[in-house]
């Protein structure tokens, strides 16, 4: 069963680089979601977290770059910051959790659901991920 599907009317952002590396962080969460439905070696589990933790740092550096670059940082200040501060906390989040599961604690599929949501909310939202993705689009066209 997968966890969350991607969907290019829902989540696309029409850059494609963003779009990819939305879909590899679909992926790690599937990934996840496989592992501890499958009862998998806890190992397995833990390997996946610290990449979903190394992916999302990679992923949301290069977005804010991304969005200082284009324009969108100077032009919706306060939606920069509030998207920054999303990501600073899924990212402080996604720590925690490979920090429980190296200290021994049972991570819940809630947790993944908490997750697959906030990725969703976070993509699919229209001052998130697809509003950078406009904002840029119509600084082209221009």
């Amino acid at each position: 069963m997968t966890l969350i599907q991607w969907d290019d009317d829902r989540y696309s952002t029409n850059i494609d680089r963003f779009d990819e590396q939305h879909q590899r962080l679909f992926e790690l969460l599937n990934d996840l979601h496989q592992a501890m439905e499958e009862g998998r070696a806890q190992e397995e589990v833990g390997d996946t977290l610290r990449e979903l933790e190394r992916y999302t740092e990679y992923h949301f550096g290069d977005e804010e770059e991304f969005m200082q670059g284009c324009g969108y940082a100077q032009d919706c200040s306060e939606c920069f910051r509030d998207h920054q501060e999303m990501h600073e906390n899924f990212a402080t989040k996604v720590s925690e959790l490979r920090e429980q599961h190296e200290n021994g604690e049972y991570i819940t599929m809630d947790v993944l659901q908490f997750a697959r949501d906030w990725l969703d909310a976070h993509i699919a939202g229209d001052d998130q991920d697809q509003g950078y993705g406009e904002y840029y689009q119509q600084q082209a066209d221009d």
